[in-house]
């Protein structure tokens, strides 16, 4: 079950209406978001503008740290266990697998928000003992849960980089992404969800689901049978393809299928590896099986991907050669 919301003093007066919206938002359990990375990119960049947020999603988590930005609208925030406000300029950070949505006021107004999302480990297992990603490592560890960001005009800069990492492409935008952390880092932060709040009270089973995820991505290049995960995470094959269908709202098969396309993508647009030698890496017994799968996913060939994603990179090193030009 979930536990009681937490409420911000000032907004004490909403208290009934705010509970109302908070059980209508979390009656069902949270629902599991696949982050699916470009080829070319190690952290998800996406604004987006809809009638209401909760017509976009609903009550959900993910593995992922992530940072949202309210560009237009407000309403409620849900996370974990926290009820707040939402307006223009709110800034939060949530951890990994912490449930979150938020619903808008006015569904008629137009509402907008920029998310970055991010593994931590894509810096590698060694960058946090450096000195200088102390600051960062503090950030992220005081914030796994979820932390408001109280911003002034004195913090101009961070809005700025957050357009930064949203327009910028490669090593670029690692750049921009780490001075953005430094820049909240040092921003005065508060916490949002409870104390005593705990993920795994929320999120029934994520660490099954997990296990099964990483599973997948780590046996790419072998034959995946749905009975071996099964008992991999101590479920009945049946039990766990209605577990995995749940959560995620996709068939055990077709998630399979989704992550082996999402590597050979990224194989195809950072390497010269020959296209078969690519699809055998990817799982595919046969080339005429990858060529399908990928035309049906992605709408266009192995072929043209790679010539798509090198007419690319080649416009942006172009675009940033000519910014560092003096």
């Amino acid at each position: 079950m979930h536990k009681a919301p937490v409420f911000l003093a000032s907004e004490s007066k909403h208290n009934k209406e705010d509970l109302t919206a908070y059980l209508s938002c979390t009656m069902e359990k949270p629902a599991f978001e696949n982050v699916l990375l470009e080829a070319d990119e190690s952290i998800r960049v996406l604004q987006y503008s809809c009638p209401a947020f909760q017509s976009n999603h609903t009550w959900h988590f993910h593995p992922q740290y992530e940072i949202s930005l309210i560009l237009k609208g407000s309403g409620k925030r849900f996370i974990g266990d926290h009820i707040g406000t939402f307006a223009p300029g709110d800034m939060v950070l949530i951890g990994p697998n912490v449930p979150h949505c938020w619903i808008s006021e006015n569904e008629e107004a137009e509402n907008e928000m920029l998310v970055v999302q991010f593994d931590p480990k894509f810096l590698g297992e060694h960058f946090y003992s450096i000195p200088e990603a102390q600051a960062i490592k503090t950030l992220l560890s005081a914030s796994r849960q979820a932390a408001l960001f109280h911003l002034s005009e004195s913090h101009s800069e961070i809005y700025e980089w957050v357009e930064n990492v949203r327009i910028s492409r490669g090593l670029a935008r690692i750049a921009h992404f780490l001075l953005l952390c430094q820049s909240l880092s040092e921003a005065e932060r508060e916490q949002l969800t409870s104390d005593d709040y705990i993920v795994e009270q929320s999120v029934r089973g994520v660490d099954r689901l997990t296990n099964a995820i990483n599973y997948v991505k780590n046996h790419l290049q072998e034959e995946i049978k749905q009975p071996d995960v099964a008992k991999l995470v101590n479920m009945a094959p049946q039990s766990f393809s209605r577990f995995f269908r749940a959560q995620t709202g996709r068939t055990f098969v077709s998630f399979v299928n989704e992550v082996r396309i999402t590597e050979a993508c990224h194989l195809l647009a950072t390497t010269d590896r020959d296209i078969l030698d690519i699809a055998l890496s990817c799982g595919y017994a046969n080339i005429s099986h990858f060529n399908r799968k990928f035309l049906e996913n992605k709408k266009l060939t192995p072929s043209r991907f790679r010539e798509n994603q090198r007419v690319k990179m080649g416009y942006l090193k172009a675009s940033q050669s000519q910014e560092i030009e003096p």
